[in-house]
């Protein structure tokens, strides 16, 4: 009786409304206002469609496609001028499908290639214990300084320096909190205060982040520049920024919570662990970035035409790979258990492909068929030109991710929308990559203010706090630092 008194029937009339009405309205549109005011409207409604879909937990990939292979199938038959392919099938239909195909083999064998590779190279990092190794390495240098607040204010900068390299919010917080969360407890850290700093990662940023290589590719940017030119300036002020506030308000919080440090209950964590590692290890991590700088046009402004090498991120990506399984297998003298660990490089490729690169795929065909469409140039054509534009635009993206990854507590929705902003922005004159990376900012701010993001929840449960405890001691720091970062990319990007 419980289970059939809390099932809750569908809305059927409210459904029957919903598709009925929509069609009608669209109709009204078309025969009243001509075939312009049609696809303006249609558009409008698959994307808020998607939007309120994404917003209800439906599976977004789904949605994604439907949506954009709904507007490739009115291109198809109510806009019969428009190409929707290079070289066409004889058939429309037909061409909707190639079309897709097209867009499938070129984000495989390019972006979605490397992000795959990106997310098995971290996670066969993690398995031999390299990145712990650079976590336990950087954290050393913290003892020197005496006043816990300003240990606490520079553990963020330390963290977010790690962030460049350990590019997974759950995965970097889960290793502070076995190697720098003990070490803070020790000198007399509030568990709220270590663990609100850990929970504080709020920026992704470096040539290895899949959302800056993302921006790159959506941009035309090319990535080493996009990082050393935008990127760093941005950083170099944000992070001294945030951590001096987090001096004042972890301070500020422990003195109105007024706990007894020493009498506050530490919770056990279940750490896997993992054999001693070389302190070479840790450079393993590093070593992508290290490559993939030797290859930049900086460095080869320095040096003789003869020694000018071309790294490209996969090549760098696998070259670290073989020579850490190299030293792993020559350390272990044992080929079965080194062979064993490359299948999580694999495993995490296959993830990455059904989580990130399948929604980056979905997104690029909606991308195309509100280009198809028109929708870009009919919105456009109606927004007052100048620098305001700019400014519209910016803020519209920067806050509709904010708020809609603060509800979802993950970046889905910034990789489902990052395509068709780049085309919004190239369609009105406006810098593409000022728009994605204000976007890509947001989209890690509203992550840090998300009460189901993923590492707010792994940190806050093994301490026995509630992720609102968390985000309440952030709250100030993280605020301002967002304020900050689009502020700085406004001007500089």
């Amino acid at each position: 009786m419980t289970m059939a008194n809390d099932y809750k029937k569908p809305n059927y009339k409210s459904i029957y409304m919903l598709t009925l009405g929509i069609p009608i309205i669209l109709a009204a549109i078309y025969f009243g206002f001509g075939i312009s005011a049609f696809c303006l409207s249609v558009s409008v409604v698959v994307v808020a469609l998607i939007a309120k879909g994404i917003l209800d937990d439906i599976y977004p990939q789904a949605i994604i496609l439907i949506g954009g292979i709904a507007l490739l199938l009115i291109v198809a038959f109510m806009l019969p001028g428009a190409p929707l392919v290079k070289e066409t099938s004889g058939s429309r239909l037909i061409d909707i499908f190639g079309s897709m195909k097209s867009i499938f083999a070129t984000n495989m064998s390019g972006l979605g290639l490397i992000i795959m590779i990106i997310a098995g190279f971290s996670r066969y990092m993690q398995e031999i214990g390299a990145s712990q190794k650079l976590v336990e390495i950087s954290v050393k240098p913290l003892g020197v300084l005496k006043s816990k607040y300003i240990v606490l204010g520079s553990c963020f900068v330390l963290i977010q320096i790690l962030a460049i390299f350990i590019t997974s919010p759950s995965g970097l917080s889960l290793l502070l909190m076995s190697t720098l969360y003990p070490i803070l407890r020790s000198i007399g850290c509030s568990k709220g205060a270590v663990a609100a700093v850990i929970a504080s990662i709020c920026i992704n940023y470096g040539p290895a982040e899949v959302g800056t290589i993302l921006i790159s590719q959506l941009a035309n940017h090319d990535l080493f520049s996009l990082f050393l030119k935008v990127q760093l300036p941005m950083v170099i002020v944000v992070f001294p920024f945030i951590g001096i506030l987090h001096m004042i308000m972890q301070k500020y919080w422990d003195e109105k919570e007024k706990k007894n440090v020493n009498n506050e209950e530490d919770y056990a964590f279940d750490n896997k662990e993992m054999p001693p590692k070389p302190l070479f290890y840790a450079f393993f991590p590093v070593l992508p970035l290290v490559l993939l700088f030797c290859g930049s046009q900086l460095m080869q402004d320095f040096l003789p035409p003869a020694y000018h090498v071309n790294i490209d991120i996969i090549s760098a990506l696998l070259i670290s790979f073989f020579l850490a399984f190299s030293c792993e297998f020559i350390r272990n003298r044992n080929i079965k258990e080194s062979a064993n660990q490359i299948k999580f490089l694999f495993e995490q490729m296959g993830t990455s492909l059904s989580s990130i690169v399948s929604i980056m795929l979905c997104a690029q065909v909606l991308a195309e068929g509100l280009i198809k469409i028109g929708f870009v140039n009919i919105l456009f054509s109606s927004l007052p030109a100048g620098a305001h534009t700019e400014l519209m635009m910016v803020a519209f993206f920067s806050f509709f991710i904010f708020v809609s990854i603060v509800i979802l507590g993950s970046s889905s929705t910034f990789n489902a929308f990052a395509p068709f902003a780049a085309e919004m922005a190239k369609a009105g004159g406006v810098s593409a990559t000022k728009v994605l990376l204000s976007m890509y900012y947001s989209a890690g701010f509203g992550r840090a203010f998300s009460p189901i993001a993923g590492f707010i929840i792994a940190v806050s449960g093994l301490v026995g706090l509630k992720p609102y405890d968390l985000i309440k001691r952030n709250a100030v720091q993280l605020a301002c630092g967002y304020a900050l970062s689009l502020v700085i990319t406004y001007f500089i990007a």
